[in-house]
């Protein structure tokens, strides 16, 4: 019983990280600092997957292991936040959210 309720948790609280990561996401764009918006969408992304890997979801930690690394580009400037990122942004977090539900 106590692995069902923690599981809940991890669905709720991974329900609430994709929200806040796509608040983020849909005003990144404007922003001229975006450095505490890139940092939340990782630590959302982050916190995901090592909680996805207490519950052997495979899947789910494949999967934002790789947005991960892609994260990590975008924070150390390698790669740049634009429209086509946020979208590609968007659509992983989305697919994340396929993986929960």
């Amino acid at each position: 019983m106590a692995h069902d309720s923690a599981l809940q948790t991890f669905i709720v609280e991974s329900r609430e990280l994709l929200q806040a990561m796509e608040a983020c996401l849909l005003g990144i764009e404007h922003e001229e600092d975006q450095t505490e918006s890139i940092s939340a969408i990782f630590r959302a992304a982050h916190t995901i997957k090592g909680s996805a890997g207490l519950f052997t979801l495979n899947d789910i930690v494949a999967f934002t292991h790789v947005l991960e690394s892609v994260l990590d580009k975008v924070r150390e400037g390698s790669l740049a936040i634009d429209a086509d990122m946020v979208a590609l942004l968007l659509a992983c977090g989305d697919h994340i959210a396929g993986f929960i539900d």
